[in-house]
Parts: C-alpha cells; sequence; structure tokens
C-alpha cells in the first residue's frame, strides 16, 4: 500500500505528503512500533476527520461505508493497478527516458516563478541525452514547456552554467520536488543515476528503555541505534550502512544537530517493560546479591560478602561492582562506578562510612535491607510548587 501510494503521490505532485504509516516494516521482536494513525470519523457526525465524494463533499460515515463497496480493492486488485504507459522509447520524443518528474510537469504546466528550475533541469536532461547540440535544444524546450518562454537571455545565463561542468537534477528544489519518484527516476536512461537523492530520515522514534533506543525511519525503512550513534552522523551512517546496506552522505554537525532538533519536536515515544528500568535493573541485582550468598557475621564483609541484620545491609562497594560486572548484564559504559553508586544512594537512601571490623577501617555501604521480591525504596518527597 505504501508503495502504491508514493507513486499516486508523485503523479499528482504531491510526492512530498507523508504516507502513513511512515514505516515499511517494524521491528517489533525489538519493541518498535509503527506511527500512530488518525481514525476518521472518531467522533461520529462531529468528525472533522472525513472523506469526501467526487464532486469534493463529505460524507457522513454511512455514506462512506457505501464509497468503499464502490471503490475499495482487493490486494490483488491493487498490485494489479497500473498506469497507462506512454510510449516515450521513440528517439523522435523529446522526453525520451526522462525523469517522471519532468514528464510530470511537461504535461501540468510549470507554474509561474519556477520557470528557471525547470529549465535548468530540462537541460540536466538534455546534456545527458544529446552531447553535441544540447544548448541549442534548451531554446526548443524553453518554447514548448514555459508558458510564456523565459527571455532568450535568461536560457544563455543557463547555457553558460550548465557548461562549466556536469550538474546533477535538483532533486530537491521545486517544481520537480513534488513530482519526485526516486525509484523509478534511477530506471530511467536519463535518470538521476548516480546522482540519486541521498536516503531521507522521516521519523524517529524512542524506546523509553534505559539506556533508550530508538529506532530512525529512513524512506519507510528502520534502523535501531543507541543515542551515543543518533546524535553522530558518522556512526550513524556506518549504522545505516550495515542494517539497510545504505549509507549516509557527509552531513555537517550543524546540520545534523538542527535536523534532530527538528525531528525531536515530533518525537513518538514507545513504552518500554518495566524490566528495562535501570532502577529495576539495579533493585533486582542488588536484591540478588545481598540475599543469596550473604555472610554470616559482619567480619565477613571483608571476604567480599554482604551482610545483613534485621534492619540494614552492609556491604564494599568494590565488591558489589564486581558482581555487577559477573553478571554481564549491567551498563557499565553507561553507568560506571561513582555513577552507580549515585544510584544506591538515590533509589535505597544508601551510604558510605567507615566502619571498624576486626579492628582495621573499612569503607562500607550501608543501607535498609532489602528482599528479593520487595525491595524498599526511598519515597522522594515532592518539594510544593512556588505558584497555584
Amino acid at each position: 500500500m505504501r508503495v502504491r501510494l508514493k507513486k499516486i503521490a508523485a503523479e499528482l505532485g504531491y510526492a512530498k505528503a507523508e504516507i502513513f504509516p511512515k514505516q515499511d516494516y517494524i521491528r517489533a521482536d525489538r519493541g518498535d512500533t509503527g506511527s500512530f494513525l488518525n481514525l476518521p470519523y472518531h467522533g461520529g457526525d462531529k468528525t472533522i476527520r472525513y472523506a469526501f465524494d467526487d464532486e469534493g463533499n463529505c460524507l457522513t460515515l454511512n455514506q462512506f461505508f457505501n464509497m468503499y463497496e464502490k471503490y475499495s480493492l482487493s490486494e490483488k486488485e491493487l498490485a494489479n493497478v497500473k498506469k497507462t504507459k506512454e510510449k516515450l522509447e521513440d528517439d523522435n520524443n523529446p522526453l525520451k527516458g526522462a525523469p517522471p518528474c519532468l514528464i510530470a510537469i511537461s504535461k501540468e504546466g510549470i507554474p509561474n516563478g519556477q520557470r528557471n528550475n525547470a529549465m535548468y533541469n530540462f537541460g540536466v536532461y538534455l546534456k545527458k541525452r544529446h552531447s553535441s547540440d544540447w544548448d541549442l535544444k534548451m531554446y526548443d524546450y524553453n518554447k514548448k514547456y514555459c508558458t510564456p518562454p523565459l527571455e532568450r537571455k535568461e536560457i544563455e545565463i543557463l547555457i553558460k552554467s550548465l557548461e562549466r561542468k556536469e550538474y546533477q537534477y535538483k532533486c530537491k528544489d521545486e517544481p520537480i520536488q513534488s513530482f519526485c519518484n526516486a525509484k523509478l527516476c534511477v530506471t530511467q536512461e536519463f535518470g538521476v543515476g548516480d546522482g540519486a537523492p541521498s536516503p531521507t530520515i522521516t521519523e524517529i522514534r524512542k524506546y523509553d528503555s534505559d539506556p533508550p533506543i530508538y529506532f530512525v525511519t529512513i524512506d519507510g525503512e528502520s534502523v535501531e541505534v543507541d543515542d551515543v550513534t543518533l546524535h553522530d552522523s558518522e556512526k550513524f551512517s556506518v549504522a545505516s550502512m550495515n542494517q539497510l546496506g545504505r549509507p549516509m552522505l557527509p552531513v555537517g554537525k550543524i546540520i545534523w544537530r538542527k535536523m534532530l532538533i527538528h525531528l525531536f519536536k515530533n518525537l513518538g515515544e514507545v513504552p518500554a517493560p518495566e524490566s528495562s528500568k535501570i532502577d529495576v535493573q539495579v533493585k533486582e541485582l542488588l536484591a540478588d546479591f545481598i540475599n543469596k550468598a550473604p555472610g554470616k557475621e559482619m567480619k565477613d564483609i571483608k571476604r567480599g560478602l554482604p551482610y545483613s541484620d534485621e534492619k540494614e545491609s552492609f556491604f564494599k562497594f568494590k565488591d558489589f561492582w564486581r558482581y555487577l560486572q559477573r553478571s554481564k548484564s549491567w551498563p557499565d559504559k553507561t553507568y560506571p562506578k561513582q555513577k552507580t553508586l549515585r544510584l544506591l544512594e538515590s533509589l535505597f537512601d544508601a551510604k558510605e562510612n567507615t566502619k571498624s571490623i576486626e579492628g582495621k577501617n573499612t569503607r562500607i555501604i550501608e543501607m535498609k535491607t532489602i528482599k528479593l521480591d520487595k525491595p524498599n525504596l526511598r519515597k522522594t518527597s515532592m518539594k510544593d510548587v512556588p505558584f497555584a
């Protein structure tokens, strides 16, 4: 459906329009979800999302069902929908092998104010197709496709510009951007070829685990990255190359940051299971450490074991840190020693003190005893807001 809608949008001059859902597939096994969909007719007769009839009038829900029965296609019928192709293989055809955008604007007409851009792209096409007299044909195409035509002087300026080096189509500029069909264009004899537009990021979704995971939509396909990779355009290019087989073109840091800022304004958030949260992970690991193999006396702390009485638990932080590393499940790069220690202080009111054990001062962590099934968490007291 997405492939068909993209083709239809390009034919109608709406290639930039969003196609929902935005992804060709999702990584459901890794927690990814698709982008949201608007539900038409939500709210009944009070809806502002409704279908139109052939004359452009809004339809009631019942009228929509009638139209659905009239126009809906099965999956097989949709796959067989084909646009009647014009015979463009003839050498006498002025647009033989041309990009679909140029074919479209040749029929739709070129809006006033965009004739220079249009003729520039026609010039690129002519250079690709006619190596000798492409410049002379520029004047003919100007008269044929521009209404009114550009003045001769303006065509001469465009010719001089195109003579300097091998230019590519301006796929990101109007009037051709709205009619862009990149996948079809690369198959055309004089299409974009090696100058095909680079992959475009259209959406970012955040999987709210700890640390977070991001699913980035590139031309309908999804790339899974961590925060550091997403923040760095070069690292992201490597991830895109490995996962999709498509590296990104180099992008300056400022441009990349601006793009992220823009995309994060509409960031989609995917809820993650509680077990993926860092506080839950540290609670479970700490409860295992304290309760599964505890020492019998305070002096056992010197042997690397935790010790608990009825109210409190005691252990050396370095022993707990070794336990975390042995578990191979702790993100020690994201949460190194000092950050992990602050987590214990924040979640469990843990305090590091010096205690005399067998006549020797030992730095230990003291905290309330927690159980495997019921960690005792500190409740953070919220301050009253400074306004009513």
